[in-house]
């Protein structure tokens, strides 16, 4: 009996959907499959960048950017991106001091230049956060995983209302109370271990008008601007 590839007969707003519940890697991989898939990895918003990618680029960074700018620059062009994924974790990446951090921020530019909607990052180390991030119009999701802000950067996100914070290093905390300045429409706020400089004192912090939800699992030995979250309607609390 004849079998028939029901899938490949969707319409290509179906299969894209499909694969954008796959990372960028088995996506792509799909385009191997038959004429028919070759091109709907293409009309992907969604780019998402893992250990995976990683591994099957020889855990090489070198080979591990030429995918990602690959894939940037393969993607129809005139088509803005709604959600990018950059997850390295150290377990499978490591700690040491190879991470081509002048590639990434060239990745991160690209990405923010085609409209980018919602960003998620985790890198192995604790590096700068990219500066042209605080000045994103478009962002609405901005979630940040093991960075640091180490110096001032104006920061104006009109848009951002969904910001998470985890294993950020902040060597100052007026560039913390930058951040809240300059998303006034923030409505969910997560803090995750947020390491400061425990010089509160004079430093004027606003509280969020819009904030709905706050989650904050902090370390007892750092100070939190409380007044941040003072008027919130969710609030989960935990000090270790």
């Amino acid at each position: 009996m004849e079998t028939q590839d029901r899938i490949s007969a969707l319409p290509d707003e179906i299969l894209c959907h499909i694969l954008s519940f796959l990372s960028t890697n088995d996506s792509f991989a799909t385009s191997l499959l038959s004429k028919r898939w070759q091109p709907l990895w293409l009309f992907l918003s969604i780019i998402d960048l893992d250990n995976q990618t990683f591994i099957q680029n020889g855990r090489s960074y070198t080979f591990f950017f030429k995918f990602a700018y690959g894939i940037l620059f393969r993607c129809r062009m005139q088509q803005p991106l709604k959600i990018a994924r950059f997850h390295l974790t150290p377990r499978v990446c490591g700690y040491s001091n190879d991470f081509p951090y002048h590639l990434f921020k060239k990745w991160v530019r690209i990405i923010i230049q085609r409209g980018i909607e919602q960003l998620y990052i985790e890198i192995p180390r604790a590096l700068e956060v990219p500066h042209i991030i605080w000045s994103c119009k478009t962002l609405v999701v901005l979630k940040l995983y093991r960075l640091s802000m180490d110096v001032f950067v104006k920061v104006h996100m009109p848009a951002l209302k969904t910001l998470h914070l985890d294993f950020l290093f902040i060597s100052k905390s007026q560039y913390f109370a930058e951040i809240f300045h300059g998303c006034p429409n923030l409505e969910d706020f997560r803090a995750y271990h947020i390491f400061l400089d425990n010089k509160l004192e004079g430093i004027e912090f606003q509280t969020m008008p819009k904030l709905v939800k706050a989650d904050l699992k902090l370390d007892y030995v750092f100070e939190f601007p409380l007044k941040v979250v003072s008027n919130v309607e969710h609030l989960r609390f935990f000090l270790k």
